[in-house]
């Protein structure tokens, strides 16, 4: 019989952590209302009329016998969907026990994949075996978590004056649904085949308990998806930004900073100087920085050696001009009211790419 890492966290642990956590699962003060008995109905004494009986108030009768009352009312609150990651959202009217994915930086080019993955990392993780019985849609091995119910423990609403014997049996079905777009996707976790029995008893358990088992599936899987989304921004961000060649739509090359623009923004002024431009003034409404170049040894005053080497450009004044470009940031550099050759942005390149690399880095 194969008891599963998950199925002791998600529902065996409250019996295990001791009294502590039964205490915190269950109604605490006065009962006494539980042996209030019905009120005798009324006696109309002699020569008097009997009023008429209105229904406006009446309270209509119930079968409640078989419910819990007194102690062994769970007050436990259900557990909820914590949409923690970037990107992860739940519907205010969701019903069921589901998460939204938008794709982020760090997924790569399929939300799906990436979703999908750590949902599996997830299973794997927890030795929980599963198998494809559909399009999208996972189901897992049954599962047996057999526990010792302490007497008057009130757990999940169940208990009495000696111990108890309790075994739960179910599934889980993972399904996963993703936009025609391909840039959202959905994960829904379902508990399957659930039986309980008590004292050798099958008994009916409440919903709160297979909704807790649901959320807390899908809630390691939603941290899951965010601790590998964040560790994949950490590795492309300590591998530094890329910088590219392109041509514009009017034929002219530029470089493209592989980043948007409130991060390029910056790391072009640092990559410019780094490489020899001092940046004389600014405009970021514009995007436009205003530099002068130099070789290196040539300035004013000069001391000592400078730590750039010749990039084999006239010197003088030149203007590079950022232009949010999708994701990525363009590049164009002017000299005067002319763009400039195609040859001197190609003697630029590598230095101004290998700058913007190693300034992302620090």
């Amino acid at each position: 019989m194969k008891l599963s890492r998950l199925a002791w966290m998600g529902v065996a642990a409250v019996v295990v952590t001791g009294c502590s956590s039964v205490e915190k699962e269950r109604a605490s003060g006065g009962f006494e209302y539980v042996n209030i008995q019905p009120t005798a109905s009324l006696n109309i004494p002699g020569g008097l009329e009997k009023p008429e009986k209105g229904t406006q108030y009446q309270i209509p009768d119930t079968n409640i016998a078989p419910a819990p009352v007194g102690y062994k009312v769970n007050i436990m609150a259900p557990q909820q969907v914590r949409p923690i990651g970037l990107g992860s959202r739940v519907l205010e009217t969701e019903t069921e026990t589901r998460v939204y994915f938008d794709i982020v930086d760090g997924m790569g080019d399929s939300v799906t994949e990436f979703v999908r993955q750590a949902a599996f990392d997830v299973l794997e993780r927890r030795d929980i075996q599963w198998e494809k019985v559909g399009d999208n849609r996972w189901l897992t091995e049954q599962m047996t978590v057999q526990q010792t119910i302490e007497g008057d423990s009130g757990f999940f609403g169940f208990g009495g004056e000696s111990d108890s014997d309790l075994e739960r049996t179910f599934r889980y079905e993972l399904t996963q649904e993703t936009e025609s777009h391909q840039r959202s996707t959905a994960l829904r976790v379902d508990v399957n085949d659930f039986t309980q029995v008590i004292g050798g008893e099958e008994q009916e358990v409440a919903p709160l308990v297979v909704r807790n088992l649901e959320a807390d599936l899908l809630n390691a899987i939603i941290s899951e998806v965010n601790r590998k989304q964040q560790l994949a921004v950490a590795r492309e961000k300590a591998a530094g930004i890329e910088t590219s060649l392109s041509k514009a739509a009017e034929g002219h090359s530029v470089f493209i900073v592989e980043d948007n623009f409130e991060q390029a923004w910056p790391l072009v002024n640092l990559a410019l100087q780094n490489i020899g431009f001092e940046v004389e003034d600014l405009n970021r409404e514009t995007g436009t920085y205003f530099v002068e170049y130099s070789e290196p040894g040539s300035g004013f005053l000069f001391i000592g050696g400078d730590d750039y080497e010749d990039l084999g450009i006239a010197e003088g004044e030149y203007e590079f001009r950022l232009l949010e470009d999708g994701e990525n940031t363009s590049v164009t550099v002017y000299q005067g009211e002319e763009i400039v050759s195609d040859e001197w942005i190609n003697q630029v390149f590598e230095a101004f790419k290998n700058a913007v690399k190693q300034q992302s880095q620090l």
